[in-house]
């Protein structure tokens, strides 16, 4: 029998198929969570084929697969699952929660993203949800408590406060070059303070707080915040990273279709927090006898029942008033309003094959509880990003904001300040009389002093205004060479000009013929990168080396001209000054130019290394020190990747780094300039002696670190240890004024800090439709002086008020407070003198310390269903603050804790020296007029007027209501949310009458551990609305 050919091929192929479909078979199954939730989308692929399908909405799937083959199941946030075919028909999958999955990509120095897991060092990202709960004024506050190692203090200087932030303590003798750097969308932006007016206890010029730059960022257009720690985290940012970095990423466009419009809308009602409690007993006068003239409430009981001419009433200034009842009447209330904010915020973005962009517009309208002080803001903000091939894109990011305030009022202890002259009142009184401030408009003030201010016309009449334009951003373009090299050029600016004016009507206490002032602050900065970088896998390693380039110009200028003596009443401008004008101008000029190079390696999935060197050129170092070098180094080992663990283990990871960072100083400190002098067109020589050897300063940290979860991500747990040593610090060490200097410029000192942080996250109950979590982060840091220079073994870093200061001794820690205090005994009782008084030691001696032992921030978060409650406990223990509300208001008797013997005098608990040198109880009973102006309370008693700035506040509540999926689909929508929000609702502390978080202005100078008359801090609570389309 014959077979053809033809026949032969067809049997031939048919056994072919037969013996194929033998070996192919059909497997279905189930994709769950560890929960048994389905994970619907679930990817299964048969590996090294193009054999995929997708489970469905119950999370079942099917898919033909042959024996012997292996297929993989991928679902994002989750870990990668493979199982290899046998001779089952059926496999249900469990996959496990991925305890660093995609959702933990953070954004590092330089814009880089990387994976959490693959980080040496300690850095903590804060999601939009995170820092958009509450609205605020200054998103800088936003943060505190949110992020261990990270201090942020308000300055209670208003509604322009500036926030003093820091991260793992001072690392500079320099108070003012301890803040992190801020980098936006890859860019550095400026985040100083310029202040302007004297020290916070002149009585002519008080500083006033115009707010820092970060405050001005639209906290709606924030994607994430990553706090960048230590150095190893932020070496390659250079020199301006020396005290850690914060990189904020804004929102971008996202992928889909059409057009999206986002809105978010919130109205905040604010008053304040805390007022100094007025005592309700005595009225105006001394030794309990009415004295209208006399600045103290030590007069007669209110209880007393007499009518008097009543200091204050309607006509008392000009010689008239009326007779009244003496009662009290003083309510601070009467001053200090309710204040509001209403802020807005709407985005469009969209995107299509090659482009994606978002642009949006706030506006936010703020008036504060102090009366005709205000903050307006609006801000244009555009992300755009363009394909212009698969291989190069381009992208820019603009954000255009403008500001300004009506009045800002100024702060401290002088006839300007509100405080000043509202603790310097009688109790008798009522406010609502001192409202009709001008007996003579704009010439003569109804005031109850001629030593003071009515403080309704310091509100309404004593401005001090801005306007001020912003623009920051960047252009970059990212080309992929081929598959292993790509490279990155950005060129971004921040520019800034800020316009302010100040005006004191005639008949002003301080400036009795009026006053009139223009500043102009004009700053600049421009930042050029480029980035090469080549990316490739060798078996089990995995490579990634950059080599870039970045140069830093920045010009600042600084103009002011004022003129006291104004010629037609109630006409402020430049033309009226009838006194020949003050005038300065300075400019200053710095460029940093530097090269860095980075290398990323990995072993597999659990060891990971990362080096990098950088090398700065600064223009503020003489030429033969100008160079400094500075390398890290940091390691990632993760041992559930490598080993099998306890199955309660989700994930562990140790980390080890250590890093250099250096650091350049201010322009002009090289070689002597003159200076502008008082009038137009004369110099004067300069303070200091300026040294042409000045070194960089270096800081050298090492670090250990700890992340883990546990229980499937029901407890997670972030640790942290290091110490940096900041050696070199570029300082003005106090010289005798024989020599015709006030100080000398040097390297001086070396500051160590070591400190520990943690973060622990718990989760008590997750179910379906209930979930409550808690998240602590603790702080706890100790800086310590190690050395200055030869011969010298204290250095004062600030002046504070009233003789007190902040300096720094050998041995000692940074951030202690000294001043004058109580005579002591050797068993260290206070010493009475042999009227009663205590005596006040002549020798300065160590009050305590700035800094709290240690911070702790805590917030537990409910979940059910559609609706949540957050909450945030902010908490810090030990610290001092000096209180001059409290020094001032025990002076003048205004305060409650004045009270106790004013009839029966006072005894104080303590000692007299006898004369043979023993010592016996005091028993010496003493008035309280004389107790309260003596050395007990005097202002210049630190050590009396100090307290424990111990508290606990509750930062931030929010109850939120998020509409359901259901509904919003039926109206079009994508999300819409209600919301009832405040911040700074409650406050638990020893300190008495002020809110201990708060500090004062110097110039331009934040003085933490020193509150000099602060205006009060504001409680907040109001709406808040969030919808898309």
């Amino acid at each position: 029998m014959k077979i053809s050919r033809k026949n032969l091929l067809f049997l031939l192929l048919v056994f072919c198929v037969h013996l194929v479909n033998a070996q192919t078979k059909s497997i279905s199954g189930k994709v769950t969570d560890s929960s048994g939730f389905p994970l619907t989308g679930t990817t299964v692929l048969v590996k090294g084929s193009k054999n995929v399908t997708i489970a469905d909405s119950n999370g079942n799937y099917t898919i033909n697969v042959e024996k012997g083959k292996t297929i993989v199941f991928t679902f994002m946030g989750f870990t990668t699952k493979e199982v290899l075919v046998s001779n089952q028909e059926n496999q249900n999958v469990i996959l496990q929660d991925d305890s660093i999955s995609l959702g933990e990509v953070v954004v590092t120095a330089l814009g880089i993203k990387r994976d959490k897991r693959a980080l040496g060092y300690a850095s903590q990202e804060l999601k939009s949800d995170d820092i958009n709960k509450v609205n605020s004024s200054n998103f800088v506050s936003n943060l505190t408590g949110k992020i261990s190692g990270v201090q942020i203090t308000g300055s209670g200087n208003g509604i322009t406060s500036s926030s003093r932030i820091t991260i793992r303590g001072d690392k500079s003798l320099n108070i003012n070059n301890n803040g992190p750097l801020f980098i936006v969308d890859g860019i550095p932006i400026n985040n100083n303070v310029y202040g302007v007016g004297g020290s916070a206890t002149t009585q002519t010029d008080l500083p006033t707080d115009y707010g820092n730059g970060a405050s001005e960022i639209n906290q709606e257009n924030i994607e994430s915040v990553n706090v960048l720690k230590g150095a190893a985290a932020s070496a390659l940012y250079g020199s301006r990273a020396a005290n850690g970095v914060i990189v904020i990423t804004t929102k971008s466009g996202k992928k889909g279709k059409g057009l999206g419009v986002s809105i978010s809308s919130s109205f905040m009602t604010s008053e304040a927090l805390r007022l100094p409690e007025i005592q309700g007993v005595y009225g105006a006068g001394s030794k309990q006898t009415y004295d209208p003239g006399a600045d103290t409430n030590l007069g007669p009981r209110f209880d007393s029942g007499i009518s008097l001419l009543q200091n204050g009433s309607p006509g008392y200034s000009i010689g008239q008033g009326q007779v009244l009842p003496f009662e009290f009447r003083y309510n601070l209330n009467d001053f200090f309003r309710k204040g509001s904010s209403i802020s807005n915020t709407v985005s469009i973005s969209g995107s299509d094959e090659k482009t994606n962009f978002r642009l949006s517009y706030g506006k936010t309208n703020s008036e504060d509880i102090v009366p005709n002080s205000n903050l307006k803001r609006e801000n244009i903000s555009l992300n755009l990003n363009y394909s212009i091939s698969d291989k190069w894109k381009l992208s820019t990011v603009a954000t255009y904001t403008k500001s300004s305030s009506d009045n800002t009022p100024v702060t401290g202890y002088g006839s300007q300040g509100i405080m000043y002259n509202l603790l310097w009142n009688h109790t008798n009184v009522d406010l609502d009389w001192l409202k009709d401030y001008w007996i003579t408009k704009d010439v003569k003030q109804n005031s109850m002093f001629g030593w003071g201010d009515n403080p309704f016309k310091i509100a309404y009449e004593n401005i001090n205004a801005f306007k001020k334009g912003r623009l920051f951003g960047n252009i970059s373009s990212t080309y992929e060479i081929n598959n292993d090299f790509s490279f990155m050029a950005r060129i971004g600016m921040d520019n800034s000009n800020d316009f302010r004016w100040s005006r004191r009507p005639i008949g002003s206490s301080r400036y009795t013929n009026g006053m009139y002032r223009e500043q102009t602050i004009g700053f600049t900065e421009y930042n050029a990168d480029m980035l090469l970088s080549y990316e490739h896998s060798f078996g089990d390693f995995s490579v990634k080396i950059s080599y870039g380039a970045n140069s830093m110009n920045q010009y600042t200028s600084e103009s002011k001209i004022e003129g006291q003596g104004i010629s037609i009443p109630g006409i402020y401008n430049l033309q009226n000054i009838n006194v020949m004008p003050i005038q300065s101008r300075n400019i200053y000029k710095k460029r940093i130019n530097s090269m860095y190079s980075l290398a990323n390696i990995a072993y597999k999935d659990y060891l990971y290394l990362d080096l990098t060197a950088r090398n700065d050129w600064s223009s503020t170092l003489p030429a033969n020190n100008n160079s400094y070098f500075y390398p890290s180094a940091s390691l990632s080992f993760i041992p559930t990747s490598l080993f099998e663990m306890n199955e309660n283990i989700d994930f562990l990871k140790l980390r080890v780094n250590a890093a250099s960072v250096g650091n350049d100083t201010d322009p002009y400190r090289l070689v002597k300039t003159y200076d502008n002098g008082a009038l137009a067109g004369t110099l004067t020589n300069p303070n200091s002696i300026l040294n042409s050897n000045l070194k960089p300063e270096i800081a050298t940290s090492y670090e250990v670190g700890v992340e883990a979860q546990f229980f499937k991500k029901r407890i997670t747990l972030d640790a942290s240890y290091y110490i940096t040593n900041s050696k070199n610090q570029i300082v003005g060490l106090d010289i005798s004024q024989s020599t015709g200097f006030n100080s000398n410029v040097i390297n001086a000192g070396k500051i160590q800090n070591k400190g520990i942080e943690l973060g622990l996250g718990i989760t008590p109950v997750r179910t379906k439709d209930f979930e409550w979590s808690l998240n602590a982060n603790f702080t706890q840091n100790r800086g310590t002086v190690k050395e200055l220079t030869d011969g010298i073994n204290n250095y004062i870093i600030a002046q504070g008020p009233n003789g007190g200061t902040i300096e720094a001794r050998v041995g000692e820690r940074m951030g202690d407070l000294y001043g004058r205090g109580y005579l002591r005994s050797p068993d260290n009782q206070i010493v009475y003198d042999n009227t009663g008084s205590p005596i006040l030691d002549t020798k300065i001696k160590k009050i305590g310390n700035y800094n709290p032992d240690w911070m702790l921030g805590l917030t537990t978060n409910l979940k059910y269903k559609n609706i949540s409650l957050n909450a945030l406990f902010d908490v810090r223990h030990g610290g001092k603050i000096y209180s001059m509300t409290n020094a001032i208001g025990m002076e003048s008797g205004i305060l409650a804790v004045s009270l106790p013997g004013r009839e029966t005098g006072i005894v104080g608990k303590g000692v007299v020296q006898n004369t043979d040198g023993t010592y016996s109880p005091n028993t010496t009973s003493i008035s309280a007029e004389n107790w309260y102006y003596s050395n007990a309370f005097r202002r210049d008693n630190i050590e009396a007027n100090s307290f424990d700035a111990s508290y606990v506040k509750l930062r931030e509540v929010s109850l939120n209501y998020r509409f359901s999926d259901k509904w919003i689909k039926a109206v079009k929508m994508q999300n819409l949310s209600i919301g009832l929000v405040g911040n700074n609702l409650a406050l638990w502390t020893k300190v008495p009458n002020i809110d201990p978080e708060t500090q004062a202005i110097s110039g331009g100078t934040l003085l933490p551990g020193f509150e000099v008359l602060q205006l009060p801090s504001s409680r907040n609570y109001g709406i808040k609305l969030n919808a898309s389309f």
